[in-house]
């Protein structure tokens, strides 16, 4: 099995206390710095919510969202 590099864009809207991850055109992670409330979106609509994750735990949910992304885009490329 062919693994890709993990990866993603990560931004800040201060102004809103939110830290934003883009993974691909459809799934991106917002969380508010304030709230410690952590949202996947998946073509706009939110697909899960955690609630204040400790930051170890964070790195692998990210990762997981990496990986399910780049399945989710594998299956774009292949016409599913």
């Amino acid at each position: 099995m062919e693994t890709k590099n993990l990866s993603w864009q990560t931004s800040f809207d201060t102004s809103n206390d939110l830290m934003i991850h883009t993974f691909s055109d459809r799934v991106k992670v917002v969380s508010n710095i304030k709230t410690g409330i952590v949202k996947v979106f998946r073509d706009g609509d939110v697909i899960t919510t955690v609630e204040n994750p400790a930051i170890s735990e964070y790195e692998k949910f990210l990762s997981k969202v990496a990986i399910d992304a780049n399945t989710l885009d594998g299956l774009n490329s292949s016409g599913l």
